[in-house]
């Protein structure tokens, strides 16, 4: 996978917030296979794919920021939520098996 080697700056990106190590990774792979189909640097499929980031690095900081509920504008949505609450947010609304989606895929990682 185009992911392959970024392991340390997902596992840095989770530790400031102590949130799970596998979840930016699970969601990359549901969102782009991986960093295969990524749009902009952006894996994540951050802001339906409408934000380009500067590098990988830099998405996944941003993105896992937000996931941790540093970001004043998207905090509701992630600040002090399970990891199920989380993924309802990124995109259980428009599909309400994502979160069980990205659990499994967190399961075989």
């Amino acid at each position: 996978m185009p992911l392959e080697g970024f392991g340390d700056k997902f596992a840095e990106a989770a530790d400031r917030c102590d949130i799970d190590w596998r979840l930016l990774p699970a969601i990359a792979v549901r969102e782009s296979s991986g960093g295969k189909q990524a749009c902009g640097n952006n894996p994540f499929g951050w802001a339906s794919c409408r934000a380009d980031f500067e590098s990988v690095e830099k998405a996944i900081e941003i993105v896992g920021a937000n996931l941790c509920g540093f970001n004043p504008r998207t905090e509701a949505y992630y600040k002090n939520k399970t990891t199920y609450e989380r993924l309802r947010s990124y995109n259980g609304l428009v599909n309400q098996n994502y979160p069980d989606e990205v659990l499994g895929i967190m399961d075989q990682l």
